[in-house]
């Protein structure tokens, strides 16, 4: 088992593209897909960057969660914040599109993988039990620059790679795992970092790191060059 696993950063050359990615941006890209996800008002995509995804007329007609400062034409537009996500209004059928500064360039930077997952902590028991089931090798990719600091991307891959590794048919070890996880990221300063910077940040924090959440799987149908559609494994 443990042959098969390992943790990569996306900014480099990928040793192989054998097998299925799983792409972690943890505060805040992938819990911002789950929640909209877990939503199913209408479809879901994400874009490699809000430039590129602004270059395609369709996103004239979506609602767009995405870095406030950044310029898009679009129907809607949000934060890229798992609270805006799970508490805007939509309108059934609305498309919309996440297009973030490291997470989705990160998904897309995977595409080659034979599957490329959503990875988090709100899904984090369905997550582990899907990839346990595969027979390939798997890639865990976190998000953030190496040197940014931020230490969540990397700590939630090494505790799927743990519960992976360890005794993943026991629920209750996957969740302690996940649970060791969350207690290091909120030992780091990054919580109070976004607390302090971002207005939905301590709300943000809050959901990102509710183990279970959702038991849904997500991963991504990669179209053409500028979307991916998220659907759902399970």
């Amino acid at each position: 088992m443990q042959s098969r696993i390992s943790i990569r950063s996306w900014l480099e050359p990928f040793p192989s593209t054998e097998g299925v990615a799983v792409v972690f941006d943890i505060f805040r890209c992938s819990t911002t897909v789950h929640c909209l996800a877990s939503r199913g008002e209408g479809p879901l995509f994400v874009a490699p960057s809000l430039a590129e995804a602004s270059a395609d007329s369709r996103v004239l007609k979506m609602r767009v969660f995405s870095e406030l400062s950044q310029p898009v034409s679009c129907l809607e537009r949000f934060d890229n914040s798992p609270l805006e996500a799970s508490s805007r209004p939509w309108r059934t059928g609305t498309p919309a599109l996440v297009a973030t500064t490291t997470g989705t360039p990160a998904m897309f930077a995977a595409r080659n993988f034979s599957r490329v997952y959503v990875g988090s902590f709100v899904n984090f028991s369905a997550l582990v039990a899907e990839l346990n089931a595969l027979n390939c090798p798997i890639t865990l990719i976190p998000a953030a620059f190496p040197d940014a600091h931020h230490v969540e991307d990397e700590i939630a891959c090494q505790s799927v790679a743990t519960a992976l590794e360890g005794f993943c048919d026991m629920p209750d070890f996957v969740k302690e795992c996940a649970q060791a996880a969350k207690e290091r990221i909120l030992q780091s300063p990054r919580p109070e970092l976004l607390a302090r910077k971002i207005p939905t940040g301590r709300e943000d924090v809050k959901i990102a790191l509710e183990i279970d959440r959702f038991s849904q799987v997500l991963s991504l149908a990669f179209q053409e060059h500028t979307f991916a559609q998220v659907r759902r494994e399970a």
